[in-house]
């Protein structure tokens, strides 16, 4: 089970379960994410099962394609298959910026610590680790530069602007 965190510091009792092609595995009232071809096709009956839904997005899922159902959905997972792949920062940016989503953004999958503050600036709230990445670590990396340079979608505009100087 890999390890949670956040802004703040390491999750304990992550209530999400992660859909694994056994309905039989989740117990009902279970918060349930599921691979987006899953929600898709069966949203309305994990409705009536789950707590809350949550979906998994791959790198290469369109957005449009859960567009309509985002008040359904109380967590949106992107998957990393491999640290080089950026783009689930496109992903989440798109969902902070253009789609206004304000639930939990979550990244899985092969994420490097010192990919954090990145990630956080693209509107990730939380990460789940690996066993072997040390979450002390991690939640530090979310405050590894003190200026941004540039507009992120983190924190729904917590962090100041970019640093802008006019003529003297």
């Amino acid at each position: 089970m890999p390890k949670l965190i956040d802004h703040s510091g390491e999750r304990t009792g992550d209530p999400w379960i992660t859909y694994a092609g056994d309905a039989h595995a989740i117990p009902a009232g279970a918060c349930v994410i599921l691979p987006l071809t899953e929600f898709r096709e069966f949203a309305g009956t994990w409705k009536n099962h789950a707590k809350a839904l949550g979906v998994l997005l791959s790198p290469s899922d369109s957005l449009e394609l859960i567009a309509n159902d985002l008040d359904k959905l109380r967590l949106i997972a992107i998957d990393f298959p491999v640290f080089t792949d950026g783009r689930g920062y496109s992903l989440a940016h798109a969902l902070r910026s253009r789609y206004g989503w304000r639930g939990e953004l979550r990244a899985v999958g092969d994420i490097q610590q010192d990919q954090i503050y990145l990630l956080t600036r693209s509107g990730f709230d939380t990460f789940a680790l690996r066993d072997d990445q040390r979450a002390n670590e991690c939640v530090a990396a979310t405050d590894d530069f003190t200026h941004a340079y540039q507009w992120g979608a983190d924190r729904f505009g917590a962090r100041p602007g970019p640093q802008v100087r006019y003529g003297a």
